[in-house]
């Protein structure tokens, strides 16, 4: 019996080069034999597939692993999406009642493979304050919001991107995966994650997950507070973290 979600008329050679762009969403890189495989394909084939790909920007090549990563134009694009997407609109408000508690910058954060992309930002009134990262992206394990997305996550897919090779960001950022794990087991419990300079010196932040269900749009995505490490003191931080997580149940529950 066929699948009915499958075009009755499908054209091969776009599948396949879909079925390549979706694969970043559970992987960093493929090689072509990876992608070979994947596509029950020649390696010849696969190549000549990535090299399209990559002509349009969806993917590059590193030079020195001959692997494949996703390219520019798959942020450009996911970027062009969220700009309008429900989750902004729907958390928007929740940003903007933060940030009148706290007056530090807030941030909507999703998680993106291993990455905390931001997606949307109100920034505090103080001088020296945090500014916007919209449209980028940090190693999650060195978020705050990154972290509160990680612990989230069912312990299968946690363990593959921890498996791999954990970027330093700065001197103080966790690479082992079992510090990451540990520090992860910890932001479970008490429900809220710091990042204490460990995306850069100078700057502190906190954060809690807002989920799927109370965003309303099927996704998880954590709300982060940060700003300088002068005045985001390990007192203050606890503070943010209580005014953030009433703010989210406030939310959730729909109250003003």
């Amino acid at each position: 019996m066929s699948d009915p979600t499958v075009p009755a008329y499908p054209i091969e050679s776009v599948d396949r080069a879909l079925t390549v762009i979706l694969a970043f969403e559970e992987t960093d890189s493929l090689t072509i034999v990876e992608a070979s495989r994947l596509l029950g394909v020649s390696r010849s084939t696969a190549y000549r597939l990535l090299t399209v790909l990559e002509h349009r920007e969806f993917v590059r090549q590193d030079k020195r692993t001959k692997s494949f990563h996703g390219g520019p134009a798959l942020l450009r694009v996911g970027l062009a999406a969220v700009q309008r997407s429900d989750i902004r609109v729907a958390l928007h408000p929740l940003l903007e009642r933060v940030v009148a508690e706290v007056d530090e910058t807030a941030h909507l954060v999703v998680l993106q493979n291993g990455d905390a992309f931001y997606l949307d930002c109100v920034e505090g009134s103080k001088m020296v304050r945090a500014t916007s990262r919209v449209g980028s992206s940090l190693p999650a394990h060195v978020s705050a919001a990154g972290k509160v997305l990680l612990a989230n996550l069912p312990l299968r897919r946690l363990d593959e991107l921890l498996s791999g090779e954990l970027r330093a960001v700065t001197r103080r950022s966790k690479v082992s995966a079992n510090s990451v794990t540990r520090e992860l087991n910890k932001v479970r419990k008490q429900g809220w994650a710091i990042n204490d300079e460990e995306s850069e010196i100078g700057l502190r932040a906190v954060a809690v997950l807002v989920d799927a269900a109370a965003t309303g749009t099927g996704i998880d995505a954590a709300i982060t507070v940060a700003g300088p490490s002068l005045r985001l003191t390990p007192e203050r931080l606890l503070e943010i973290a209580a005014i953030l997580s009433t703010c989210v149940v406030d939310f959730a529950d729909g109250s003003p």
